[in-house]
């Protein structure tokens, strides 16, 4: 073992001077006296690469189909029929014959179509026994059979250019049961009608008041079709005759009050027909179908005097007022008499036969003066 004492030194290594100082004794490893380390093993050579394996061959494939091809083997579409409105009779079917009415049904309202070359539809409220639309060819008749304990608030109206199920009609689809209306909206019920409340058979009217009939025929919305009334079995009853009624008669300058001039006429915003005449109310409350002036209530400064709800205003003071004066109301009552041509008009407006009266309603066609570019 190599002892190096603690000590200064001044050596000289290759002709260089150097110091070692503070060395203190320390003793080298024998193992590891300038000994060389030993060379790695010699690395193995790599084994020569494996070829891959052939890849199989790709399958055929057949060639593509046409454009014809393809379009043979699509399904055709599958027409389907629209379906009823829920809740609602169904339509008729074409051909079918009619069921016939519950016993103890009677025939009491009778619809006449009078046009030759038009099919017509009769809408009615959904407490009307069977379809809420019922078409009437060109000069057919329809027979409502009404229940013997009466019917009550029942309403008819007619419709025009229809669909195959009465639906989606330029004239009268106004809503209601089992009703469409167009995408521009229900329009505005100016419709002519027949109203009827039916009294129970067998009950003396002039008793017992469950055994009258209450019906009337009302322009106070407005009309649409010229039509009459003939009753039957009711001494005291009325006929209306307003088959003179004309769309074509429709003020087209109504001075409504603060209003001013305005345009009565109904126009369907789809076929740009006429199919209806506001009456001057009408026109002031009805805002259907985008009419600019419609959104006043009845009792509003604006259409009180037109409308007369009471209150405020009094049966005298609308009598006294504007409407009665009206280019409207003067056409109801020079072309439908005994038809209310506003709220408190003088006419004979609600009629009241016995349970037992048959009521026979023929509607005319929609007129308009020569030349006219509406229908």
């Amino acid at each position: 073992m190599l002892l190096l004492p603690k000590v200064l030194l001044l050596g000289v290594l290759t002709g260089s001077p150097f110091w070692l100082q503070g060395c203190s004794e320390f003793e080298l490893p024998s193992d590891r006296r300038l000994q060389a380390e030993p060379l790695p093993p010699a690395v193995a050579p790599l084994a020569p690469p494996v070829p891959p394996a052939p890849l199989p061959p790709m399958p055929t494939l057949p060639p593509p189909a046409t454009l014809d091809e393809t379009l043979k083997k699509k399904p055709k579409p599958v027409l389907v029929t629209p379906e009823p409105i829920l809740g609602c009779p169904p339509p008729p079917v074409a051909g079918a014959v009619p069921s016939p009415p519950p016993p103890g049904y009677t025939p009491r309202l009778i619809v006449r179509n009078l046009c030759p070359n038009l099919d017509m539809w009769i809408a009615s409220s959904g407490n009307v026994p069977g379809e809420r639309n019922v078409k009437i060819p060109p000069n057919g008749t329809h027979q409502y059979f009404i229940p013997p304990g009466g019917l009550s608030s029942t309403r008819f109206w007619p419709k025009l250019w229809c669909n195959e199920y009465g639906q989606n009609c330029a004239m009268g689809s106004s809503g209601g049961d089992c009703q469409d209306c167009s995408q521009a909206g229900c329009a505005p019920p100016v419709d002519s009608k027949f109203e009827a409340s039916f009294g129970a058979l067998g009950v003396d009217c002039a008793v017992d008041n469950k055994g009258c009939d209450w019906w009337d025929t009302s322009a106070v919305d407005g009309f649409s079709l010229p039509y009459e009334v003939k009753v039957d079995k009711c001494p005291q009853g009325k006929n209306i005759n307003c088959l003179g009624l004309s769309l074509g008669q429709c003020p087209s300058s109504e001075i409504l009050g603060a209003a001013g001039a305005q345009d009565l006429r109904v126009v369907d915003p789809a076929s740009k027909k006429v199919v209806g005449c506001y009456s001057p109310c009408g026109k002031l409350t009805y805002s259907n179908w985008h009419n600019p002036i419609g959104a006043h209530a009845p009792n509003s400064e604006e259409a009180k005097m037109f409308c007369c709800p009471t209150p405020p205003v009094s049966s005298e003071a609308c009598r006294m007022g504007p409407v009665e004066q009206t280019q409207f109301v003067k056409l109801i009552h020079q072309s439908c008499p005994n038809v209310y041509g506003y709220a408190y008009d003088d006419a004979v407006g609600l009629q009241v036969c016995p349970s037992g009266t048959t009521y026979t309603w023929s509607i005319g066609c929609p007129t308009e003066p020569k030349g006219s570019l509406y229908f």
